[in-house]
């Protein structure tokens, strides 16, 4: 694949979902859960959703897509893997970065920074946490032949960091602490412009209705 294939997308002001940055994860199919795993382990891999809204949503889908356009691909332009139109009207999206390269090689965890754009001491992270992410994105093809977007995890900024204990994911969050600086102070580096308005594309309803939970979706 070229160089030129692979994307940096800055993407700003948004809540994160479903955060595994700390260590990767694997779904369990027996369990019908994800679980930590070894990076070496078939399938780990860190990952990260966040909820935009469906101007913004738009917006980011069509810059994937025109991305798209400019690649070598061997199919026309699906989707953006990963991506879930949402009951409230948001849409969410995920990235993730394998455990492992194509070589085998262990890959280095997904970059984590504060407020202060300093790396973040606790990056155990809890849903409802917001910030910026930067994504690479890049073309893929799944087992059936659908060509689309794939997300890679680059940076996550937290600019409030939301923390809980023990995994205990069917009890509520509540915020016991907010990373220093903010995101205006932040964004003075750690910036690559994203569209600001929304562009007309026809197959953004229809993809933004499919997809699958965190736990059982595969992104190419």
């Amino acid at each position: 694949m070229a160089k030129a294939d692979f994307k940096p997308i800055m993407i700003r002001n948004v809540e994160f979902k479903y955060p595994r940055l700390t260590e990767t994860y694997r779904y369990n199919t027996a369990e019908k859960r994800s679980e930590p795993c070894q990076p070496t382990a078939s399938n780990a891999a860190y990952s990260i959703a966040w909820v935009m809204t469906v101007d913004a949503a738009h917006a980011f889908y069509a810059e994937c897509q025109a991305h798209y356009a400019t690649c070598q691909t061997k199919a026309p332009f699906a989707k953006v893997f990963g991506m879930k139109k949402m009951d409230d009207g948001t849409v969410e999206f995920k990235a993730k970065r394998n455990g492992t390269n194509g070589e085998g090689k262990v890959n280095e965890k997904p970059k984590v920074i504060d407020g202060m754009k300093q790396p973040l001491t606790d990056t155990n992270i809890w849903g409802g946490s917001k910030g910026n992410i930067r994504v690479t994105a890049y073309p893929a093809l799944d087992p059936d032949g659908i060509g689309g977007i794939s997300l890679l995890i680059d940076t996550v900024q937290v600019t409030h960091a939301v923390y809980g204990g023990s995994n205990l994911d069917d009890f509520d969050e509540v915020p016991t602490t907010s990373s220093g600086g903010g995101q205006d102070a932040a964004l003075d580096d750690f910036s690559i412009s994203a569209p600001t308005s929304p562009k007309p594309v026809d197959a953004f309803d229809s993809i933004a209705a499919g997809g699958n939970d965190l736990d059982d979706s595969i992104f190419f």
